[in-house]
């Protein structure tokens, strides 16, 4: 698929697949971070991001739906993916069709057992001002529902904004909010990804997750892009680590490595 192409189906369906755009040198190295990160016994995520308030006493760890290192573009030496990162930095940008901000990024892991991602957003989740940017999500290996590939609704980012989700139980985290969207409404994206693949998509696009129903485990890794003529917005996710150290109200700028 050409870049144009691509740019018209985002715009249009809000997710857009480019078969084999990550080479296998750039998948072994991702692979290879994970394995670092397992072997140095770096700390997982906890919990999901409740944006605006505690998590409820009654919800299991993220553990239950996945595996996740946050922003391992962040470190240095073995376990790093700013590499890998730095490497798709032109693709992001051909979509985006201006230079992109590298916000964050994740390895993502399911085992068997894990339960479903439900329906949601991700824009929601991040401190910024406006949905502007791009996703880039990357299976590892061969990947389809049966290993909780992603899938997708396509042209749902059309709705804009929606309350953000607990995925615990797809329901909104502020209680009496409205989610109005129903997945059957839109046409259903659900690609069978080969290991390189990536399927690019907005933060207002909804997406989920099945749950994982073979032996094992599916690696991928997914990295964020912003708009530079985005800002960080405290108000939007105000739990999220960044705003111990973002300045609310400034342009999105990349973070130094450590």
């Amino acid at each position: 698929m050409n870049t144009e192409q691509a740019r018209q189906d985002l715009s249009e369906r809000g997710v857009t697949l480019l078969k084999g755009a990550v080479p296998p040198l750039l998948i072994d190295a991702l692979r290879e971070a994970v394995a670092a990160n397992r072997a140095a016994g770096r700390p997982k995520s906890r919990q999901v991001l409740y944006t605006h308030g505690k998590a409820p006493a009654d919800r299991p760890p993220l553990t239950a739906l996945m595996d996740q290192w946050l922003s391992p573009f962040l470190y240095e030496g073995p376990g790093s993916t700013r590499a890998v990162a730095d490497a798709l930095r032109p693709q992001a940008a051909a979509l985006l069709g201006e230079p992109g901000v590298l916000f964050q990024d994740l390895l993502l892991i399911k085992r068997e057992g894990h339960k479903a991602f439900p329906w949601h957003q991700d824009f929601g989740y991040w401190p910024v001002d406006r949905p502007m940017g791009v996703v880039l999500w990357v299976p590892l290996q061969p990947s389809d529902g049966a290993s909780g590939a992603l899938r997708f609704a396509a042209g749902s980012h059309r709705l804009g904004p929606r309350p953000v989700v607990d995925l615990h139980d797809g329901n909104p985290q502020q209680v009496g909010a409205d989610l109005a969207f129903d997945p059957d409404a839109w046409p259903s994206f659900a690609p069978t990804y080969e290991a390189g693949d990536v399927v690019a998509f907005t933060p207002t696009t909804f997406h989920a997750s099945p749950a994982m129903r073979r032996p094992g485990e599916r690696a991928a890794w997914s990295c964020i892009f912003l708009s530079p003529r985005a800002r960080w917005s405290h108000a939007n996710a105000p739990n999220h680590p960044l705003c111990k150290i973002v300045a609310d109200g400034a342009p999105v700028t990349e973070l130094p490595h450590a």
